[in-house]
């Protein structure tokens, strides 16, 4: 009969999840490309019969026959429980009448073989009777307990291959050391996928203006200023920018790369530019803020209230006289006030010959802004 079957599993049902693991293990593995036999189309140990009923007859079905004949290997799973089984001595009978007990494997997955104690007993009925009827054949089983679950699965291997144990155990060790590695790498490589993709940046951005206590502007909602960072809008207050946000949105893929970042507000020079993130979970950086010039200039015209011809040589002071400026043949005058002087409004002194003095405490900053004065 042709072999179909690459083995056949005999157990008590009792030892199911023994023998599920054994059919896994044994269809999974990779046959060496050394090794020939006559399954020269499939590099695995397949297919390999287990039988999933539960029957107790004393007669092997059809089905179960045939599967059983047209197995190469008869592996048994020994235990006090299948010692107890007719089911699995009948199997093993089937087996050597057949003429086939090199081809018998015993796996102890429990108890003990030819044990004085019947209750720990492991070799079925007929397998027991037989060895000892014929002390001559050898049937030495593989015990997980005394070698360990890998170990006896090579030992099993290496019976229905025909290769020595140690070349097995070599290889199989090779290939654990692999996929060891194997599954490090690919741990170490998910691991950097989700903190380099998954976990954002905790940006902490710190806004330093660098004249704090100047006039600070706002919008018409009370919006001081706007920080945009990677197209994400953050509104700040009025109280002026002086200030440290702290930023969570930012995705985990900018690290090492850069960042668009825009900063736009009343009385600021419009920032845009292109920061650096770190390989960390959070980035400190730093934004220094650019006044404009809308309180620099301090300028305009003096004329006469009476005909508005342009007043020369009238002399336009602020800050207490700190900052002046005489008027030239057209009227005009102009003061650039240094950045740490800027405001909004300045007290202001006009006084020119012939006229009135003007004299105001609140006078807003403006680069026209005209005066006339009053003769005496």
């Amino acid at each position: 009969m042709e072999r179909k079957n690459f083995a056949f599993i005999s157990y008590n049902h009792k030892d199911v999840k023994w023998a599920k693991w054994l059919q896994k293990n044994l269809e999974n593995y990779k046959l060496p490309t050394e090794i020939h036999n006559e399954f020269e189309d499939s590099r695995f140990i397949r297919p390999v019969f287990r039988d999933q009923t539960d029957l107790n007859t004393g007669v092997l079905g059809n089905v179960l026959r045939d599967n059983l004949e047209a197995s190469k290997f008869l592996i048994v799973l020994c235990s006090p429980n299948s010692a107890k089984s007719e089911w699995v001595s009948k199997e093993v009978q089937s087996f050597i009448e057949w003429g086939r007990l090199d081809c018998i494997i015993p796996l102890i997955v429990d108890g003990q073989p030819n044990c004085y104690n019947p209750d720990l007993e492991c070799f079925p009925r007929y397998m027991k009777e037989y060895v000892q009827q014929h002390p001559e054949a050898e049937l030495l089983g593989v015990s997980i307990a005394e070698v360990g679950a890998q170990k006896a699965f090579i030992r099993v291997v290496s019976k229905m291959l025909g290769v020595s144990f140690d070349t097995l155990w070599k290889r199989h060790e090779r290939a654990r050391r692999r996929r060891i590695i194997i599954n490090t790498l690919t741990s170490i490589a998910s691991a950097f996928l989700l903190y380099w993709f998954a976990l954002p940046v905790q940006l902490t951005m710190t806004l330093t203006d660098e004249q704090h206590h100047l006039p600070f502007g706002s919008s018409a909602d009370g919006v001081g200023g706007i920080l945009t960072v990677e197209g994400n809008e953050y509104q700040l207050g009025q109280d002026g920018l002086d200030t440290t946000i702290v930023l969570h949105s930012v995705a985990g893929f900018h690290r090492l790369g850069n960042i668009d970042v825009q900063f736009a507000a009343p009385y600021y020079d419009t920032l845009r530019t292109s920061m650096p993130v770190s390989a960390g979970l959070s980035t400190a950086l730093s934004l220094q803020l650019k006044r404009d010039d809308e309180f620099r200039f301090f300028a305009g015209t003096i004329t006469d209230a009476d005909t508005g011809e342009p007043i020369a040589n009238a002399t336009f002071s602020i800050d207490n006289g700190q900052y002046t400026s005489v008027t030239d043949a057209q009227g005009q005058y102009s003061i650039d006030i240094p950045l740490e002087n800027q405001r909004m409004t300045k007290d202001v002194v006009i006084t020119a010959e012939g006229y009135e003095t003007f004299e105001s405490a609140d006078e807003a900053v403006a680069s026209f802004a005209p005066y006339q004065l009053h003769k005496l």
